[in-house]
């Protein structure tokens, strides 16, 4: 959802891409606390330094979290990176430049609530239903 972003690191140059997230100013007990703390169905967060040999921070050992998916039948996705983006929200306020990721987060309402410390889940709910209701007019066998 945020790779945009070259203030962090998803593990590109690592053994687990897209498996971790990371930056020189991340704390990786805290972040990881938070996102157990949502208790995020199907997923397992935890602390986790790592050192990418390529992309952003290159060379240079970082903490940060990992993740392990624990039930793919319950795990969504979309709900990892909202909580992911509230936790780097709350936990580092201006460190992520929300409108730079617009167009993988798909939705101004979204990047509105992140700006504005508010609550994010709402906001992509709120966009979902407009478009499973626009979507419905394209469906071919209902």
């Amino acid at each position: 959802m945020l790779e945009y972003s070259t203030n962090y690191s998803v593990g590109r140059g690592t053994d687990s891409p897209f498996e971790q997230i990371g930056a020189d100013w991340m704390n990786g007990r805290d972040f990881a606390a938070y996102l157990a703390g949502r208790k995020i169905p199907g997923i397992r967060v935890y602390p986790l330094k790592f050192k990418p040999s390529s992309s952003n921070f290159s060379g240079k050992t970082i903490e940060g979290v990992g993740f392990e998916i624990t039930d793919r039948a319950i795990f969504s996705s979309s709900r990892l990176g909202l909580e992911i983006a509230m936790a780097l929200r709350h936990l580092y306020p201006g460190k992520i430049n929300w409108t730079a990721s617009k167009s993988l987060i798909g939705s101004a309402g979204v990047i509105t609530a992140l700006e504005a410390g508010a609550d994010i889940t709402a906001a992509a709910q709120k966009g979902l239903a407009q478009f499973e209701r626009t979507r419905q007019n394209y469906l071919i066998y209902r």
